[in-house]
């Protein structure tokens, strides 16, 4: 079982908390690390997450073995840097950097440590992609030369003035 600290308590890392808490028998939620705890505290008990304030006293924890990223894009590349060279496995959504050089530093960090580093793309996933994959791989639309896509979400309309988008631009 990989005992984890979520780091970012928003609507995206308690997105991730509720579909994994209690329903994995691989992870488990352990720590979650929030700027405001008390705004949090309902949510991260009824999970049964212990509370903490910053991501340096959850890589601390002897007890935690890997965290998982919730935070805004542009903290990605450098909690990710923290968590392994604390020892620790790390898993981020995308953008992982926002840079090659803090993501190849990242990257090597992981790697001389020999943790883990995943990047996660949640729509990977998706029941259409998975099936236009298969498509692709059993050859029944043919060879593959051009790909171009299209995503319209209002999601990101709501956010006030000078807000980050949540999964970048």
């Amino acid at each position: 079982m990989i005992r984890a600290a979520i780091v970012g308590l928003g609507r995206w890392g308690q997105n991730l908390v509720e579909c994994t808490q209690g329903k994995s028998d691989r992870i488990r939620f352990t720590v979650g690390v929030a700027r405001n705890p008390e705004r949090v505290r309902p949510f991260a008990s009824a999970h049964g997450l212990a509370l903490v304030g910053d991501h340096a006293a959850a890589l601390a924890d002897p007890a935690v073995d890997a965290v998982v990223i919730a935070t805004p894009h542009t903290q990605h590349a450098e909690q990710v840097l923290a968590a392994v060279r604390a020892g620790k496995h790390a898993f981020t959504d995308k953008p992982f950097a926002l840079t090659r050089a803090s993501a190849e530093a990242a990257v090597t960090a992981a790697a001389k440590a020999q943790r883990v580093l995943a990047v996660g793309f949640n729509w990977r996933f998706q029941p259409a992609l998975q099936k236009m994959r298969r498509m692709l791989q059993d050859g029944r639309v043919g060879r593959l030369l051009h790909i171009e896509g299209n995503f319209n979400d209002p999601s990101v309309y709501g956010l006030p003035e000078g807000a980050l988008a949540p999964a970048g631009g």
